[in-house]
Order: structure tokens, then sequence, then C-alpha cells
């Protein structure tokens, strides 16, 4: 009998085959949602970003200034507090403090992935005014 493998070698070698397998599926499967929150993280941080650097160059501006800004944001809720923005989303929170009070049309505001158009106005040398459209 050449060239034959025995019985026990063969369910040893299907055993090892099945456990790689699997070893190499379920962190794949578990793996990708923590992907999707870091890169949903790391999309917030940008957003969060770029919107606070165009609330401080609005800020040394006079007062009647506006600018309209476009963001890439993140599944999440915009909040305004004082002169603190705060993003919350599936599995982060980032916060950010500006050097001028903040004021808003919306006390939480909601948004998909998506690009959002928020409009900037200067009301005076102290409150800078957010309109999320």
């Amino acid at each position: 009998m050449r060239g034959q493998i025995s019985l026990e070698f063969s369910i040893l070698f299907l055993a090892l085959l099945v456990a790689v397998i699997i070893a190499t599926i379920i962190p794949g499967m578990y793996g990708y949602k923590k992907t999707i929150e870091t890169s949903s993280a790391s999309l917030g941080h940008g957003a969060l970003s770029k919107l606070k650097t165009n609330i401080e160059m609005l800020s040394v501006l006079d007062p009647g200034s506006r600018k309209v800004v476009y963001i890439r944001s993140p599944p999440g809720v915009w909040e305004i507090k004082d002169s603190s923005i705060i993003l919350q989303g599936n599995g982060f929170t980032i916060s950010t403090t500006c050097d001028i009070n903040l004021d808003s049309n919306v006390k939480q505001y909601k948004t998909n992935l998506s690009v959002i158009e928020i409009h900037l106005e200067k009301v005076n040398d102290t409150t800078i005014y957010i309109n999320w459209t």
C-alpha cells in the first residue's frame, strides 16, 4: 500500500485546516467593526479640526463677517456648549474648545456619513453664530 495516508493523519490535517480557517475568519469579523469605528473617529477628528480652524479664522474678522464651511462628517451628533464643540459618534467622543463663545440654531445636530454645510457668522467681538443646514 504505497502512497496512501493513514486515517488518523487525514483527520489531523483536516482539523488543522479548519483551525486555521476559523482563526483567520473570526478576528477579521470582529476587527472589521473596530476598523469602522477607528475610521469614523479619524474622519470626525478631521471634521472637528476643520470647523475649529474656520471658527478661529472668523474670530479675528470684523463683526458681521460670514463664512460657509463644507465638512465631511461621520455619523454622529454635534453639540455646541458655550465655547466647546463636541462630536459623539459610534464608539468615540471628540471635543475641542475655541477662544470665542459659540451660539447655534440647534442644541444637537445629527449627521450621517455625508458632507454638511455650516454657515458661520461673527455676531460681535465675543460670539460666533453657527447655523447648521
